[in-house]
């Protein structure tokens, strides 16, 4: 399957996805293109279904190509991993708590597909 394909259908059979932005994911093509699918499902059907986490602070004009992620910072909560350093405790409830959806507790098993950016 193209690439492409695969980023869709992990992000449309999972309950959430998990975004971890950093520079180097910013630059990938891949890893824009599963932003823009992860929250083309978010507005898609108006569920919680995208957890962003900043794994480094990161200026705001390295988002401006990012129209579509600045505006999910506007209206979503995320996780900023440097502003937890002091309370990491704190930062692992709080992703804790983001993943949780309220429905079956059996659906708590957490099964995670990653995307790497390619060098």
């Amino acid at each position: 399957k193209p690439i492409i394909d695969n980023i869709t259908d992990a992000i449309y059979s999972s309950r959430k996805t998990i975004c971890v932005i950093s520079r180097r994911y910013l630059r990938s093509e891949w890893c824009s293109r599963e932003v823009q699918t992860a929250s083309f499902r978010l507005f898609d059907e108006q569920k919680d279904v995208l957890v962003l986490v900043f794994l480094e602070d990161i200026p705001t004009y390295l988002l401006s190509p990012f129209h579509r992620m600045r505006k999910l910072l506007k209206k979503q909560t995320y996780l900023s991993w440097p502003r937890a350093a002091d309370q990491p405790e704190a930062f692992w409830e709080n992703l804790r708590k983001a993943l949780q959806t309220g429905n079956d507790p059996s659906e708590d098993k957490i099964r995670l597909t990653v995307v790497e950016p390619q060098q």
